[in-house]
C-alpha cells in the first residue's frame, strides 16, 4: 500500500470522533438553551406572582447538571401571601430533561418555615421532597407530590408533625377536565400536640371533585354548591393500630355550606378511630368516649365490625345515631 494511501485510511478513523464532538457540542448548546429558558420561566413566574400581589424574594439562581439533566438552583427561597401564609427555604431545585421541558420537578432542600394563618410557624426539613408538574396528553396536566422521612415543629408551642411516606397525585380526570382526581398514599404519620399524641399508621384514597371551575369565584363555596359540586369518594381506607376504616360515597353541602350525604363504611375496632378523631379535636373526648363504648356495642352485635353509612347531617357525623364528629363549614 502506498504511503498516500495510508494517510487516507487514517483520516477515516478521525471522522467518528468528529461526528461525536459534533453530536456532543450540539447537546451542550441545547442543555445551555434549556437552562437558559429555564431561567427566564423562573424570572417571568416571580414576576407574574408579584404581579398577582404575593411577595417572592429569593438569592442567587445558578445552573447545573450537565450533560443528564437540566438543574436550576434557587437559593433562600421565600413566598408568602399578605398574612395567610408563607414559605422560606434553604434551596429549591427545579429539574428538567434537556429535550424534554413538558416537565419540571421542584426539590426543596434544608432548613424549611413555613406558616399557615391560624396553625402558627412551623420549622423542619425532609430526607425527600419532591413535586412535580407535567404536560399530559389526555389529562392537560399532572401534578405529584412525594415526601419521605420529614420532621416539622411549631416554633410557639413544640408540637410536630412527622411524616415517613407520603405519595399523591392530582390531576384533571380525562372525561371532564373540571373534575379534579386526587390519589394519596401515607404510612406512619404522627402528630403530638399539648401531651396527646395521633399516629395513623397508613392511609390510602382515591377521589374526585366536580365543578371545580366554580372554586376560584368570590363566595366560593355557595358557587361549588349552588353548580351541584360534589367530592366523590372512590375509597378510602386509614389504619389506626389494629383499627380499620374504609369508606366510600359522595358529600355535597347543605344549605349552610356544611357537609352532607351518606358514605358507606366498614369499621374494625371502631372505639380507636373515635379515640383517634378525639385526639384529633374532631369531637372532644367526652363525645369519643361515649362513641367509643356505643359504637364498640353496636359491633359486638355484628362480629367485630361495623357495615354501615356515616350520615353527615346538620353539622355533625353519625353512624347508627351515635355521633363520632363535629362538622364544620367550608368557606
Amino acid at each position: 500500500m502506498s504511503a498516500s494511501g495510508k494517510s487516507v485510511s487514517r483520516r477515516w478513523l478521525y471522522i467518528p470522533f468528529i461526528i461525536a464532538g459534533i453530536i456532543l457540542f450540539a447537546y451542550f448548546m441545547l442543555w445551555r438553551f434549556g437552562a437558559n429558558e429555564m431561567e427566564k420561566a423562573v424570572h417571568a413566574w416571580v414576576g407574574d406572582q408579584r404581579a398577582a400581589g404575593l411577595t417572592v424574594d429569593h438569592g442567587e439562581i445558578k445552573k447545573s447538571g450537565f450533560p443528564f439533566f437540566l438543574r436550576v438552583i434557587i437559593d433562600d427561597p421565600a413566598i408568602a401571601s399578605g398574612n395567610e401564609w408563607r414559605w422560606r427555604g434553604e434551596t429549591l431545585a427545579l429539574d428538567a430533561l434537556p429535550y424534554n421541558l413538558n416537565k419540571l420537578i421542584f426539590s426543596p432542600g434544608g432548613e424549611q418555615e413555613f406558616a399557615v394563618n391560624g396553625s402558627g410557624e412551623w420549622q423542619g426539613r425532609a430526607d425527600d421532597f419532591r413535586a412535580s408538574i407535567a404536560n399530559d396528553e389526555t389529562r392537560g396536566w399532572a401534578f405529584a407530590l412525594t415526601l419521605g422521612d420529614a420532621a416539622m415543629t411549631r416554633i410557639a408551642d413544640g408540637a410536630s408533625l412527622n411524616v415517613q411516606v407520603l405519595i399523591l397525585d392530582l390531576a384533571p380526570a380525562v372525561e371532564d377536565q373540571t373534575t379534579l382526581t386526587l390519589n394519596l398514599a401515607g404510612e406512619n404519620i404522627r402528630v403530638i400536640e399539648n401531651d396527646a399524641e395521633f399516629v395513623l399508621d397508613s392511609i390510602k384514597t382515591s377521589i374526585a371533585l366536580t365543578q371545580t371551575q366554580y372554586l376560584s369565584l368570590p363566595a366560593a363555596a355557595d358557587s361549588w354548591r349552588n353548580a351541584g359540586g360534589a367530592l366523590k369518594i372512590g375509597g378510602f381506607e386509614s389504619v389506626i393500630g389494629d383499627a380499620v376504616f374504609n369508606a366510600h360515597g359522595e358529600i355535597e353541602l347543605d344549605a349552610f355550606n356544611y357537609p352532607s350525604g351518606n358514605v358507606n363504611a366498614d369499621i374494625k375496632n371502631p372505639a380507636a378511630i373515635v379515640n383517634a378523631l378525639g385526639a384529633a379535636g374532631v369531637i372532644t373526648m367526652e363525645d369519643a368516649e361515649a362513641a367509643g363504648a356505643g359504637l364498640t356495642l353496636m359491633a359486638l352485635t355484628s362480629g367485630g365490625k361495623i357495615s354501615a353509612p356515616v350520615e353527615l347531617t346538620d353539622g355533625v357525623a353519625m353512624i347508627g345515631g351515635v355521633k363520632i364528629a363535629d362538622l364544620t363549614p367550608v368557606q
